[in-house]
């Protein structure tokens, strides 16, 4: 499943991303985007070792998380009104984007995805949600329907992700047991990863 990374691939993602620095990388991302174009064979060799062992490095596991406001003007006596941001390590990042970018031709190529989805695709957004689902209630109500909808928010969504059903539903879509075990979704995976809490 899994093409092999590019030098040419690696130099794109390293300058496209912002310039925000990791605590955890050992050089600042300026420094790392100013070489691109010399380190990226090397990074592209990291990412393809990483892709075909189905070993994330360890050292891409270590995060740094940041207590941030929700909005501006809440009160910051209140631990509630704080959302955790892990700051993960720059080629971390890079790797995720990587697999991202791959799994999402995958299973486009494969018409795996919900028509209708608008996360997580290219020209997709809250906005198409909304044009299709006004579109819908129109067509509804040209034909004499009622309609009703019913909207759910859910907090901290991820969070509430069965690991262990996500594994066996992408094993029934017959990605290589190598890509899952990668992706962090075994418990395998989940060994070896830290969290630091940071108030600067």
């Amino acid at each position: 499943m899994w093409t092999a990374v590019t030098a040419d691939d690696v130099h794109k993602l390293i300058t496209s991303a912002c310039n925000k620095t990791c605590q955890s990388d050992p050089v600042p991302r300026w420094l790392v985007k100013k070489c691109g174009r010399q380190l990226s064979p090397f990074i592209a060799r990291l990412f393809n070792a990483s892709l075909t062992t189905g070993c994330f490095p360890a050292k891409f596991k270590h995060a740094i998380v940041l207590p941030l406001l929700k909005k501006h003007g809440l009160d910051k006596d209140q631990l509630k009104n704080y959302r955790p941001v892990s700051n993960l390590p720059f080629l971390s990042k890079l790797v995720e984007k990587v697999v991202q970018m791959q799994l999402q031709r995958f299973l486009t190529a494969h018409s795996m995805m919900p028509l209708h989805q608008s996360a997580y695709r290219r020209n997709h957004s809250t906005e198409t949600v909304l044009l299709k689902v006004f579109s819908d209630l129109q067509m509804a109500k040209d034909r004499g329907q009622v309609s009703a909808l019913c909207l759910l928010d859910l907090t901290a969504a991820f969070d509430t992700v069965d690991h262990e059903l996500l594994l066996r539903r992408l094993q029934r879509i017959l990605l290589e047991f190598v890509a899952v075990l990668w992706h962090g979704l075994s418990p395998i995976c989940l060994v070896g990863r830290t969290v630091w809490w940071s108030t600067a």
